[in-house]
């Protein structure tokens, strides 16, 4: 059997036994102002419950804000090994740039959270042994950021706020 038709049937019994990671956000940790904007780090938990290690090898996403013009683009590059069965937590930098501050604010100033959504793709790696490639992998995840997160800017020091489950 050829190599490449090898590694195709690989790549299918992996999709077909394999479960996809399942990304959490847990916490957002504010790290202050900037010339560009406020910025934070999004603290996200992956968890791999599949019997084979997977890494995260980069990330691009655009994260839109709820009744928000425009996006804020993400491009990070963890380059983390989650072992199978297992949970790591990822911080993801984000800059809130700040013309978008106020319009975030206004369009929640009677709501408590902010509502997000999340779609971009991701480059991973399957198995540490074989080490197969999986590129430009798609998601779209939804959930919500407290609006008290971008009211509280200042402070010196880094701002963590547990968001737990959605």
């Amino acid at each position: 059997m050829a190599p490449r038709t090898l590694l195709a049937l690989l790549f299918v019994a992996l999709t077909a036994i394999g479960c996809v990671p399942e990304v959490q956000l847990k916490s957002a940790a504010l790290r202050g102002a900037t010339p560009t904007g406020v910025r934070f780090d999004a603290m996200l938990a992956i968890h791999n419950p599949n019997t084979f290690d997977v890494e995260v090898r980069e990330v691009r996403a655009n994260v839109r804000m709820e009744n928000v013009r425009g996006y804020l683009p993400v491009q990070v590059s963890p380059q983390v090994w989650i072992p199978s069965n297992s949970t790591r937590v990822v911080a993801v930098p984000i800059t809130v740039p700040w013309a978008m501050a106020p319009q975030i604010l206004a369009a929640t100033v009677t709501q408590p959270k902010v509502a997000y959504n999340v779609i971009g793709t991701a480059d991973i790696t399957a198995t540490s042994g074989m080490k197969l490639r999986i590129d430009m992998y798609e998601f779209d995840e939804e959930g919500e950021l407290p609006r008290s997160m971008f009211v509280q800017i200042g402070g010196g020091g880094p701002f963590t706020i547990g968001l737990g489950n959605r």
